[in-house]
């Protein structure tokens, strides 16, 4: 008796996995984890906690390549004083030289306490991010298995068909979900790879001129990537409400899955263009 029951409830996960409904089961689930790990993500402070060793190394290799962003800090200087020098338009006043000199200074400056207020900056966008988002969470979610009983009620699906489409919106829904995790993760690798370049870029700015956009264009990207947090916590709060504006009134389950569809697919994309939303609004 117990061989055949085993045997009966074989067959039958063997159909509930041909008809779909594991498929479907999974995707709201992993859509619903995804989500939770980006909220996890989103509201850590990359240099402290788990993040703390990573940022120990990127602080080593900012103080090894500091070694050359002095050395180019005094080049740049002395390109500058030069310029000023042989400017046959201007004469060097000792009003020129003051101002060249107190750039140097705030230059020097800015390069010894830049990894110190690295953080500080970064802690702030935390703290702004936890205030946007309050206790929002990505708003969206879906019982995998109610899409399986809308699938199941529907008329004319065959077994092949409804496991071919249960296993191609099980695909669309890791897609989408990988896709908010990996910018969210984006975001702090970024901030990894530039920090220790903070030096060399920031010692241009002891040249003025042109060669002086090479540090604010650092300073403008370090900012785009430290704050795009916060746009990501803005699509967060309004995907709670905004998300649920979008319904679908029909019977139909493959009018339920691309609407579905749909909604992953914008949350997806509002993650993913953040960057580039910053920096057209603010022009980083």
């Amino acid at each position: 008796m117990a061989l055949w029951d085993s045997v009966t409830n074989f067959f039958k996960d063997l159909g509930d996995f041909f008809n779909g409904k594991s498929f479907f089961e999974m995707s709201g689930y992993v859509w619903e984890e995804l989500m939770n790990l980006g909220n996890e993500i989103l509201v850590k402070n990359p240099t402290t906690g788990d993040y703390e060793d990573t940022w120990t190394h990127v602080s080593n290799i900012y103080t090894t390549l500091n070694t050359v962003a002095v050395t180019l800090m005094v080049l740049f200087f002395v390109y500058s004083f030069c310029k000023e020098s042989v400017d046959l338009h201007t004469d060097l006043t000792m009003d020129r030289s003051i101002k060249l000199f107190i750039r140097l200074i705030i230059v020097t400056n800015v390069m010894s306490l830049a990894l110190e207020w690295m953080p500080k900056f970064i802690k702030w966008a935390k703290v702004l991010t936890e205030a946007i988002l309050g206790e929002a969470k990505f708003g969206f979610s879906f019982d995998g298995a109610e899409i399986y009983k809308a699938v199941a009620d529907s008329s004319g699906w065959g077994a092949l068909v409804a496991f071919l489409t249960s296993f191609l919106f099980f695909l669309f829904t890791c897609v989408c979900g990988f896709m908010v995790i990996f910018t969210i993760l984006n975001r702090v690798i970024k901030i990894y790879m530039i920090a220790p370049f903070a030096g060399i870029a920031l010692s241009t700015l002891a040249g003025g001129g042109q060669i002086a956009q090479v540090g604010y264009s650092y300073i403008k990207s370090f900012f785009c990537y430290v704050l795009s947090a916060l746009l990501i916590a803005v699509v967060i709060v309004i995907s709670t409400t905004f998300i649920d504006t979008i319904s679908f009134e029909s019977d139909s389950a493959i009018v339920t899955l691309v609407g579905y569809c749909i909604k992953m697919g914008a949350i997806a994309t509002a993650v993913k263009s953040s960057d580039s939303v910053m920096q057209k609004a603010f022009g980083l």
